[in-house]
């Protein structure tokens, strides 16, 4: 996003901790500005108490500080997640500032989000972030399934819909030949509960028990906690798919792109998507998709015939990926890689976010 602003002309930079999921990123220049695939980033240590069930309490002392001294001179802030401490409290300290912002709420206003730590989350929207939410010159969803769920707040703070954006490697501009069996499945994402890939696994294994000699594999591209990682690798051979199932660990750049491009399927059963990005992402490496009616761009595949929607739900996804053995056709392949470059390309969404910071900051 902030690449794409730079090469509209925009000056924008990103602010943020070294927070990386259960651990922190040691590759990162703390403190002093970087540059990050020609984006200016700089970065600030988070510090969390050493017990385990208290790491969400994360807090990040130094962006707070240089907040204070240079808040003043940025024309917008824009904010991406609530109920974490560098956005909730930049948030706080914008509104001291009189600086206006807008906050990009990631889902994090969707039913299946606010169920988890409901607790945690009433607490922190009665003390802080409804003030925040509030106070925003804008709220801005990826999508009107995440818009429409954030409505039962009663929220009347103004907001828009503006997708994320994709941008496909160059070498990706023709669609690629099917290969041959076995058929590719593919799921590329955050390996967490809430992508329910214990759904896709015990689909998988109602596939193999109706149709034992056919031949497919799914591929695992992603990385999580790691008992959980562990909980998962256990179900597969449970299962009786430990044969079938392939884990790639946590891709990006090239290899990523790669891994896209040679499924058949990209399939992702989410119980919740406020967005969806690595679908998109398939889409733009010519791959089909297989969603559940959850992830937020389902509506666009589905109209575009870019791929499958059908519940998560172990005995229809079973059901779907059966029919899905033959491989998606030509005009499917197309239809996804049109998808994403017409809807979800970055620069005519770049374009309409400039447009809308100039107009929240007149």
């Amino acid at each position: 996003m902030v690449a794409a602003l730079r090469r509209r002309g925009v000056d924008a930079a990103i602010l943020t901790s070294n927070d990386n999921g259960p651990g922190v990123d040691s590759s990162l220049l703390l403190g002093d500005w970087c540059e990050r695939q020609g984006v200016p980033v700089l970065v600030f240590p988070r510090w969390s108490p050493p017990l385990r069930p208290l790491r969400e309490f994360a807090i990040t002392p130094g962006l707070n500080r240089w907040l204070a001294s240079h808040l003043g001179d940025f024309a917008l802030l824009h904010v991406h997640a609530l109920f974490s401490w560098p956005s909730t409290t930049a948030m706080a300290q914008a509104r001291l500032a009189q600086v206006p912002y807008l906050l990009r709420p990631i889902g994090q206003l969707n039913h299946w989000s606010l169920r988890r730590s409901p607790g945690r989350k009433r607490l922190l929207m009665g003390l802080i972030e409804r003030r925040n939410l509030e106070g925003a010159v804008a709220l801005h969803f990826t999508s009107d399934a995440e818009r429409d769920e954030a409505a039962a707040l009663g929220l009347v703070t103004p907001s828009f819909v503006l997708p994320l954006g994709v941008e496909a490697p160059a070498a990706l501009a023709a669609v690629p030949q099917l290969a041959p069996p076995p058929t590719v499945f593919l799921f590329l994402s955050r390996l967490h509960a809430k992508k329910q890939l214990e759904q896709l696994l015990d689909a998988l294994s109602l596939l193999q028990r109706r149709q034992p000699s056919a031949a497919w594999e799914l591929r695992i591209a992603g990385a999580g906690d790691p008992a959980y990682v562990a909980g998962l690798r256990d179900l597969a051979r449970q299962l009786g798919l430990a044969d079938r199932c392939r884990w790639l660990g946590f891709l990006e750049g090239e290899a990523k792109w790669q891994a896209l491009r040679q499924a058949h399927w990209f399939v992702l059963p989410s119980a919740s998507e406020n967005f969806g990005i690595a679908a998109v992402e398939a889409l733009a490496a010519g791959t089909p998709v297989i969603l559940s009616p959850e992830v937020a761009v389902a509506p666009a595949v589905r109209q575009a015939g870019a791929g499958m929607i059908c519940p998560s739900a172990p005995a229809e996804l079973a059901a779907v990926l059966e029919a899905a053995l033959a491989g998606p056709d030509e005009p499917m392949r197309a239809s996804a890689r049109s998808l994403a470059l017409s809807h979800y390309g970055w620069a005519g969404i770049a374009e309409r976010l400039e447009h809308i910071y100039a107009a929240l900051i007149r």
